[in-house]
């Protein structure tokens, strides 16, 4: 089985005419990795982040999924699909990463979190070193890394925030959620100075005036009080198709690709691979920074 699931990534690395070649293996970080985060949760993050990579998956990207809301199983519920190893396997050394790896619909990748990542900061000389050839290992196979982080304000969220290229900070409308947000924005801010951009995202908005209205909100208190900038990714606008997707434990990007809701996903994943890189790094740094070894 690992055999065949592992033969399985290879062909779907492969399916693009561009298809990187086998390298040797290198220490320096090549994909790019964007942490998702939101202040609380309910605001449709998952959604966002597996919805994000069906529209990469659709532009010939190769990405990967990595569920870091720990024990909550989120991706693999919303997509349907059963892992077999989690993210405690490779640390555990029962399987290595690319047998970890979970094929989703399009070939969209993802590795589940289970329970295992729970206390990163317990981690063995061991595991340490299981998890950094494990992305050596992902940095070889997919041209992006993405992060779904678990809701809130956590060192396990602000490590991987720290670790990541890019964040992308998902919100909604709701009074609440937009404090959270803000909340969220504040403490990165408090253990990163230099963290620069933070890009935002607004969910199930009703209306376009809205979602710039939060923004506008957002992003003044951010500027005027953290000294920080936020640039508007898009907005998501409540949308039925994406309701009935979400039950169906479907992408709505594919179960109802001419929804109003895909068309918005398709256009921010477009301007995000437009976009340059934030920060980068090596697989060591990004691995040190992960569980929380400096700063």
């Amino acid at each position: 089985m690992i055999i065949d699931q592992a033969r399985r990534l290879r062909e779907l690395m492969l399916e693009s005419n561009n298809a990187a070649q086998p390298e040797k293996i290198k220490t320096t970080m090549s994909a790019r990795v964007i942490s998702i985060a939101s202040g609380k949760g309910g605001v449709g993050k998952s959604n966002f982040t597996i919805n994000l990579a069906i529209q990469m998956r659709k532009l010939g990207k190769r990405v990967a999924i990595i569920d870091a809301d720990f024990g909550l199983a989120n991706v693999e519920i919303l997509l349907g699909v059963a892992p077999k190893y989690t993210v405690a396997d490779v640390l555990n050394g029962t399987v290595d990463m690319e047998s970890a790896l979970t094929i989703g619909p399009m070939g969209c990748m993802f590795l589940s979190g289970g329970s295992g990542m729970a206390a990163l900061t317990d981690l063995t000389d061991n595991q340490i070193s299981r998890l950094t050839q494990g992305f050596i290992q992902l940095d070889s196979l997919v041209d992006y890394i993405l992060i779904d982080t678990r809701a809130g304000i956590s060192n396990a969220v602000t490590n991987f925030i720290r670790a990541s290229s890019d964040t992308i900070v998902v919100t909604t409308p709701d009074p609440t959620a937009i404090a959270d947000a803000y909340a969220l924005i504040k403490s990165v801010k408090a253990t990163m100075p230099d963290i620069g951009v933070l890009k935002l995202v607004i969910n199930c908005v009703m209306s376009e005036a809205e979602a710039n209205d939060v923004f506008e909100k957002l992003n003044g208190v951010s500027a005027r009080f953290l000294g920080i900038k936020l640039l508007f990714l898009g907005y998501i606008p409540f949308d039925s198709y994406l309701v009935r997707a979400v039950r169906k434990q479907r992408p709505v990007s594919m179960q109802y690709p001419f929804a109003e809701s895909a068309n918005k996903y398709s256009l921010m994943c477009a301007n995000l691979l437009n976009m340059e890189a934030s920060k980068k790094g090596n697989i060591q740094n990004f691995v040190m920074k992960l569980i929380g070894r400096f700063a």
